[in-house]
């Protein structure tokens, strides 16, 4: 089997194992997913060290699996973009540890 044939198969399981968090974000009031990104952000440029990194970490994670779920209907540009914000605030990250 190559990778091609295996590749509807893991986007089946990941959209699989994405619906019962993305059903509890739909029920969420329209404004509190950005809220509590925009806070842990925030949050994670304001406190120092590990702490901070974490939360930039949490950030991180929420937005790759959103490009993940996306992923298909990208235009190529758009994912290049996607894949250098995420680059960004993955080294973001590793500095704020370091801090």
């Amino acid at each position: 089997m190559t990778v091609r044939q295996q590749s509807p198969q893991i986007r089946q399981s990941i959209e699989r194992l994405s619906l019962r968090p993305a059903t509890y974000l739909r029920h969420l009031p329209r404004w509190l997913p950005p809220v509590v990104i925009a806070a842990l952000f925030v949050g994670g440029l304001a406190v120092r060290g590990w702490g901070g990194a974490v939360m930039l970490l949490v950030v991180t994670a929420f937005l790759a699996w959103l490009a993940v779920l996306s992923w298909p209907r990208l235009q190529p540009q758009t994912r290049v973009l996607r894949v250098v914000a995420l680059a960004a605030l993955l080294a973001l990250c590793a500095w704020q540890a370091l801090r």
